[in-house]
């Protein structure tokens, strides 16, 4: 039987008996609590023995669990488990996930992902906790299923909450029609992962029953497998009652190709911009809208609040923001180092490289191509070599590394990186930034060689005393999840460990190390085992 320490024990833990109510052991198991309860001297015992004996023995209920009570007359009998064809967890990975359940949440789908890939499954005893995981965090279910094994999906089946085990097609119309809101979002996005037009027509067939808040949220489903087929669905949203819904139906047609939504912010964005060329030099040339109608009102624009901007420029960003940037580097003639060059001379450079990056978000989502990458690189050395450039960009613009082929956002990250001093300083935070970024929105670990050279920098920093141990701090807690855990021994040497400064860096430096080395220890059985 798998459940939390008892909240009273663990608050008398951390008090005392001498500060604690009585009755720490009231919510016990019944049966567990009776028993510590009835033994001999139990009364005439001081209030720490009973502590500790209440903790044993809720330890051991927990590992050995419960005598199920006997199932009524006539009752089916539970059928027995099926044997089983993934290969048993390294004994070693076992004790890495036991843990895993009480400690380092983040490296949980590492874990999972590495025993799906060698195909082994999880040890009965750790069952229970890793089921109750997958109720709690639905991210991780897929990645739980896979490891499940025989003994897993049948353990599922006896208990209600581990009913997402193995579910259905049935199963997802059920929640669809009888969960709550969060039940019937993921439903729905289920629904589309399998069949986005069944999907739109479920939608469309509750439409006029759901509320507003419902509506607005179940509309955001169609981001999974966001398709054309949606767009007539989409276009009536755009009259909505409720603001919350306009926005969403906005937001999914602005990144849709090929949408009339898209073409209309087109049409508006064509004679917003023009470049004026006088010889050698060249100037982009910003005019904004001088009002705007009930259409442009419909479509989004005026939607978006942007500090420190005036109306009429907040116009124009939500117009460019539904405009593919390789249109102006292809009308403009130019590349898109040029176009942000051009903006960083306008008048209105806040404007065009909110509007821009904005748009390169929404493009970069949709798919990938050789002319937004060349977009993306431009922004990152103009992030890179402009101080405070930051405030002109959407603040999560760097979560699109997450939307990048895994090769060429390691290859993008290696030659920054490459670029860079072999010992950084406190000028290379804009790009210690920009790390935490690509860490936290990395598919993969980054290379090796990459994983090295960072490193590398961050020691030859510390040693030099060029960085800021405070800000960097929550950085290495991001990279200690995505660097190469094969390097742990040149991850281990090299810190300055003899100089008065390293003292700043000693607590940052060793959770960083201790993450890295239990990635290391953790895929050594896997390794082992597939030898």
């Amino acid at each position: 039987m798998s459940s939390p320490l008892p909240i009273k024990i663990h608050q008398t833990l951390q008090i005392g008996t001498s500060r604690a109510a009585p009755g720490f052991d009231d919510d016990l198991p019944l049966d567990l609590r009776d028993s510590v309860r009835s033994r001999p001297g139990a009364n005439a015992a001081p209030p720490e023995e009973n502590l500790w004996l209440s903790l044993a023995a809720h330890a051991l209920w927990q590992r050995a669990g419960h005598q199920p009570a006997s199932a009524a007359e006539g009752a089916p009998a539970t059928p027995p488990c099926d044997s089983d064809a993934l290969r048993p967890c390294p004994a070693q990975a076992e004790k890495a996930l036991a843990l895993l359940l009480d400690d380092y949440p983040q490296v949980r789908p590492e874990w999972l992902r590495l025993a799906n890939a060698h195909q082994c499954r999880l040890p009965p005893r750790l069952l229970p906790g890793v089921l109750d995981l997958g109720t709690a965090q639905r991210p991780l279910r897929a990645l739980i299923e896979g490891v499940l094994g025989a003994r897993g999906h049948w353990l599922a089946k006896q208990n209600p909450d581990w009913n997402w085990v193995g579910a259905d097609t049935d199963d997802v119309n059920a929640l669809w029609e009888d969960g709550n809101i969060e039940q019937r979002a993921n439903a729905l996005r289920d629904m589309r992962a399998g069949d986005t037009g069944a999907a739109v027509q479920a939608l469309q067939a509750t439409w006029a029953s759901e509320t507003p808040d419902h509506r607005a949220t179940l509309l955001g489903c169609l981001s999974v497998g966001l398709s054309l087929a949606d767009e007539a669905f989409l276009e009536s949203a755009l009259d909505d009652k409720r603001k919350e819904v306009r926005s969403v139906a906005q937001r999914l047609l602005a990144g849709l190709p090929g949408s009339q939504l898209a073409q209309r912010m087109l049409e508006r964005a064509l004679p917003l911009l023009r470049v004026e060329r006088n010889g050698a030099s060249s100037h982009l040339l910003v005019e904004v809208p001088q009002e705007r109608d009930k259409s442009m009102q419909r479509d989004g624009v005026g939607a978006g609040l942007y500090p420190a901007m005036g109306e009429k420029s907040s116009w124009v960003v939500d117009i460019l923001a539904a405009v593919p940037p390789t249109h102006w580097s292809t009308s403009f003639d130019a590349s898109p180092r040029t176009c942000l060059t051009l903006a960083m001379g306008s008048e209105f450079k806040h404007t065009l490289l909110l509007g821009w990056s904005s748009a390169l978000q929404r493009s970069l989502q949709a798919g990938y191509d050789a002319g937004l990458h060349a977009w993306f690189t431009a922004f990152l050395d103009l992030y890179l070599k402009s101080t405070g450039i930051h405030t002109h960009m959407p603040r999560d613009f760097f979560s699109l590394f997450g939307t990048l082929p895994p090769d060429a956002a390691d290859a993008l990250l290696g030659t920054l990186v490459e670029a860079t001093p072999a010992a950084w300083m406190r000028a290379h935070s804009s790009l210690i930034d920009l790390l935490d970024d690509a860490a936290k929105n990395a598919k993969r670990n980054w290379p090796l060689a990459l994983s090295k050279a960072v490193v590398s920098r961050i020691q030859a920093g510390c040693a030099a005393n060029t960085l800021q141990s405070w800000s960097l701090s929550y950085t290495m807690a991001t990279l200690a999840l995505v660097l190469d855990p094969r390097a742990i021994e040149a991850y281990e040497n090299g810190w300055p460990k003899d100089i008065p400064e390293f003292a700043q860096w000693e607590d940052t430096v060793g959770k960083f190390l201790r993450t890295l080395r239990f990635r290391h220890d953790m895929y050594l059985p896997f390794q082992e085992h597939s030898a």
